[in-house]
């Protein structure tokens, strides 16, 4: 999947809590790895093995790594990695995956100020 830095006229701090909250209010477990990245996690491992594509689109796990920068000039960059591909859930649910990437990319951009 092609990752995308997201440009916010936010500051780093501002940023982040945006990022964060805006994973938080659709069920995503963050879990800092330092002051300014996190895993944000949803959806269920046991689930999208067991039940492949059946596990349906809000149980398929996924997991995207989110940072955040300093801007260039001013602001911050959002940076966000997926770190699952889906294929527990079989080439249904790698095309999902693909598919839920970029929806919660799109969220992520909505959630910050440009």
């Amino acid at each position: 999947m092609a990752d995308e830095d997201i440009i916010t006229t936010a500051d780093p701090v501002t940023a982040r809590d945006l990022a964060y909250q805006a994973f938080a209010q659709h069920g995503f477990t963050i879990t800092p790895t330092s002051d300014f990245s996190a895993t944000v996690e949803r959806g269920s491992k046991s689930a999208t093995v067991l039940a492949g594509a059946f596990s349906g689109k809000k149980n398929q796990h996924v997991r995207y790594e989110v940072s955040v920068m300093a801007g260039p000039e001013s602001g911050a960059v959002v940076r966000m990695v997926s770190t699952t591909t889906g294929a527990a859930a079989g080439l249904i649910g790698v095309a999902r995956a693909r598919k839920l990437y970029r929806e919660w990319h799109q969220q992520l951009f909505a959630a910050l100020p440009h």
